[in-house]
């Protein structure tokens, strides 16, 4: 049974703002793209049909996400948003050490969501136990329970320990500063030392409750040394805080580095709406770029299929990953930016080049034309990339360029398109507008740079493997990213 709608309540900010917020708006378009054929079937698709969601249960005082209030949730209750139904949160009722009955409810439902008989979409695959940062003269919060510390750790669930309200701290150590200083204007203050001295506080706070929970530290846990210790995290949720978004990026990237289990990889990486960086790797990550484009010159898989249908459920798979609605809103706009990697030799094209657009699609198509290839040629596609589109894969080095350009494209503008976003559209649903317009400044200040690179590391003599590394290592170079080989 669907869950209720995570509230918009200030107790939420760390879980809606990484689960929210970024599905484009509906649109209408002239042509509805069809499915591709079954027999070019998505790995993205299989790999999230096992584990649809991510599921989080929050811990703590400090957030609840039903309505803000102590002690009021249902913990079974699965808390979600319309607009990305890839995350699902729990609440943990607010559990406090000490109230046995609280306890039981926890305890219970921690047990019974990690039994190894469970199908992976119904388990619970992270711990957020949410502290308040303490400040000068507060205490750390004894909030935390060596029974639920140890009973996640021991059913292998990843707990993550997060300091919330972390910008209190930064600017209560502003306010130091300018004291010290006599300043009245915080804009004069240094305030890079400012949270160079707020994080060492915080990382105190982390060292304190490390020496008092974490199993590697504390004899009082005696578990398998192979168990993962606990995961630690400043968050802010204030977007008032300088470094608000660079929190919640940590916070998505120790998650991901706490992940045990190759299927919850995916799920994390579709379901979070912070780190673009995240989904690119999950995008070129070997067990989800699926067989067709590891050996893009000679694929099995596209063999007898028409190249758009493949070029198509390329597209899908990527846009998947960034969990993007309405994909085909940019797709006729992708390949238009790749039309210079169409190969212009090729025979049975050259007679279409001094044809009228109309005849040469009726020499094409005959006196029916797929609504398709009538958006491409309103989009300025010549007849020679159309007919080129709308034939058969044919297993070439002329082919694999084209398509890897494609994929390399398509991978650079959705980081564009998320960082761009994220940066001016905070919660609120993409637009068309902001599509195209972003869509514009890439073709402008990108799109030749990025022909370019791919021209002079054209994969014409390169394996199957070297080829995925290849596209890969491409993408990574764009955005800055170590290089793997993975």
């Amino acid at each position: 049974m669907k869950g209720p709608e995570i509230a918009a309540h200030p107790a939420t900010m760390i879980d809606t703002r990484l689960a929210t917020g970024m599905a484009p708006s509906s649109a209408t378009n002239p042509v509805v793209m069809q499915p591709p054929p079954p027999s070019l079937p998505s790995t993205i698709d299989e790999t999230l049909s096992r584990c649809p969601r991510f599921r989080i249960l929050v811990v703590g005082n400090d957030i609840d996400i039903a309505d803000g209030r102590t002690g009021r949730a249902d913990i079974d209750r699965e808390y979600t948003s319309n607009d990305n139904p890839c995350f699902a949160l729990h609440d943990s009722k607010g559990f406090e050490p000490g109230f046995a009955h609280h306890w039981a409810i926890v305890e219970e439902f921690i047990r019974r969501r990690s039994k190894k008989n469970l199908p992976i979409e119904q388990r619970l695959h992270a711990l957020w136990l949410c502290i308040e940062t303490p400040r000068t003269g507060s205490r750390l919060m004894q909030t935390a329970d060596e029974d639920l510390l140890k009973l996640a750790i021991a059913r292998n669930i990843p707990v993550i320990v997060v300091f919330t309200k972390f910008d209190l701290l930064f600017f209560e150590f502003r306010a130091k500063a300018a004291r010290f200083h006599g300043e009245q204007d915080n804009r004069s203050i240094d305030q890079i030392q400012v949270a160079k001295d707020a994080r060492r506080s915080l990382n105190a706070s982390i060292d304190l409750f490390r020496q008092q929970y974490d199993p590697k530290k504390n004899k009082l846990f005696p578990l398998p040394h192979a168990k993962p210790s606990l995961n630690y995290v400043g968050v802010s949720t204030n977007q008032q805080f300088p470094g608000f978004l660079q929190t919640l990026e940590e916070l998505t990237g120790v998650t991901r580095k706490c992940l045990h289990t190759q299927e919850t990889f995916t799920p994390w990486a579709v379901a979070q709406r912070i780190d673009p960086k995240q989904k690119v790797q999950t995008s070129i990550e070997p067990h989800n770029s699926a067989e067709y484009w590891k050996n893009l010159a000679r694929s099995t898989v596209f063999k007898d299929h028409v190249l758009k249908d493949c070029l198509w459920r390329i597209h899908l798979d990527i846009v998947k990953v960034w969990n993007f609605r309405d994909p085909q809103m940019f797709h006729v706009r992708m390949l238009k930016l790749i039309d210079p990697f169409i190969p212009q030799s090729d025979p049975g094209l050259k007679a279409l080049r001094h044809l009228p657009l109309v005849a040469a699609l009726a020499a094409i198509f005959g006196p029916i034309f797929p609504p398709l290839a009538i958006a491409f040629g309103a989009a300025g596609f010549t007849a020679v990339s159309i007919e080129f589109l709308y034939k058969n894969y044919r297993a070439a080095p002329e082919t694999a360029l084209y398509l890897e350009a494609y994929i390399i494209h398509l991978t650079l503008f959705l980081y564009e398109l998320f960082v761009t976003a994220l940066r001016t559209e905070w919660q609120k649903p993409l637009t068309s507008e902001l599509i195209i317009t972003t869509l514009e400044q890439f073709r402008e200040t990108k799109s030749e740079q990025i022909h370019q690179l791919i021209r002079n590391n054209a994969p014409f003599t390169l394996g199957p493997e070297k080829m995925r590394r290849n596209i890969g290592d491409l993408i990574r170079r764009q955005l800055g990213m170590d290089s793997q080989t993975t």
